[in-house]
């Protein structure tokens, strides 16, 4: 190769260096903040108990008869009002008409024995007017007796719910009071915890409404079956009386059946309180949010929340509370650590909030 031809080739080469593609940019790690000092981070105490429906009812017919028509299954979504359950009404439908009869009867003789005693006061007597009277409302109530009875032999719903179970089976002979299913309203959900006398003896109550004990106690359910998710809740009751066997006091919880997840009466979870009388410097986070380096000290990650950049901070560790551990040095009021994806995580690396 001659010289002209060699050096055509290093130009090539060195052009070709230079149009080397750029390295691509480093991935945006989405991740939950927690910021130290806000609700969540202080002292908490936390409750178990089982979930339990709004409303709940066990409903029976009135009367007693064979059903004839049941067009719900288990798990069917009903309205207010809607029909449930028949009886079979031949019978009562036949006392019904009966005592239209009489009723109407009672009605003509209380009519004449008037309109006789207008015409001639002395053609019937008084007496003769009352029992017709007294006659009249006999029918009157037995009328309305074998009506009641009559509608009675159509079950409805009296709210708005989901068909937990079904107790009975299709034409089945059902007694007066026999309940035939369960109806549950699930668009909030309840649960009941029992609080120990010590804890409730911290929680002034004097001249507090439900409303400001739901402000302080700012509670929070955790589903066992979704133990990463928490959902909001309020004071619904708290009961003043203890349990004359446990010594613990009742309180009930609400909160909204989420969308986005299934949660049924029955399952188990737990409310989780800001502790009252607590000191106000301590510090609680997730205790997955720290970790240990190679010289065995405790570390977290601290965000810089300009720019959401992400730097290893050495934090000293106390008691382990359940899910959350104590932090008695090395956080503050203000600073943010993250609480997700703490493995994927290197020092100077870009991050952003993921909200959910």
């Amino acid at each position: 190769m001659n010289r002209l031809a060699r050096v055509v080739c290093l130009l090539v080469v060195a052009a070709s260096c230079g149009n080397e593609p750029p390295p691509p940019p480093q991935a945006v790690q989405p991740v939950k903040l927690l910021t130290i000092g806000e609700a969540g981070t202080g002292a908490v105490r936390e409750y178990p108990g089982t979930i339990s429906a709004a409303q709940q009812a066990d409903l029976a017919f009135e009367v007693p008869g064979q059903m004839i028509e049941f067009p719900v299954n288990e798990g069917d979504q009903v309205e207010k009002g809607a029909v449930l359950g028949r009886l079979d009404a031949r019978d009562y439908e036949a006392r019904l008409d009966s005592a239209r009869a009489v009723l109407r009867k009672a009605q003509a003789d209380y009519r004449r024995s008037t309109n006789l005693f207008k015409e001639d006061s002395g053609a019937i007597a008084l007496t003769r007017i009352d029992a017709d009277k007294r006659g009249v409302e006999v029918a009157e109530a037995r009328y309305k007796e074998a009506d009641k009875a009559y509608e009675d032999t159509i079950l409805r719903a009296p709210f708005a719910g989901v068909v937990a179970r079904k107790l009975v089976d299709d034409f089945a002979n059902i007694q007066a009071k026999q309940p035939i299913l369960v109806l549950q309203d699930t668009s909030h959900l309840e649960l009941v915890v029992n609080v120990p006398e010590r804890d409730f003896a911290r929680e002034r109550r004097a001249n507090s409404s439900l409303d400001a004990l739901t402000e302080r106690l700012q509670p929070q359910v955790v589903v066992s079956a979704l133990p990463n998710r928490r959902f909001p809740a309020r004071v619904k009751e708290a009961s003043t009386a203890a349990d004359p066997v446990t010594r613990t006091f009742s309180a009930t919880f609400r909160f909204a059946d989420p969308d986005d997840v299934t949660i049924l009466p029955g399952m188990t979870a737990k409310v989780v309180v800001q502790a009252a009388g607590a000191a106000s410097d301590l510090v609680l986070i997730p205790a997955h949010a720290s970790t240990a380096g190679g010289d065995g000290q405790a570390f977290v990650w601290l965000v810089d929340p300009e720019s959401m950049t992400v730097e290893r901070h050495p934090v000293e560790l106390g008691a382990l509370r359940a899910d959350q551990v104590e932090v008695r040095s090395g956080l503050g009021d203000g600073d943010v650590v993250a609480i997700s994806g703490i493995a994927l995580l290197r020092e100077g690396m870009q991050i952003s909030r993921f909200e959910r």
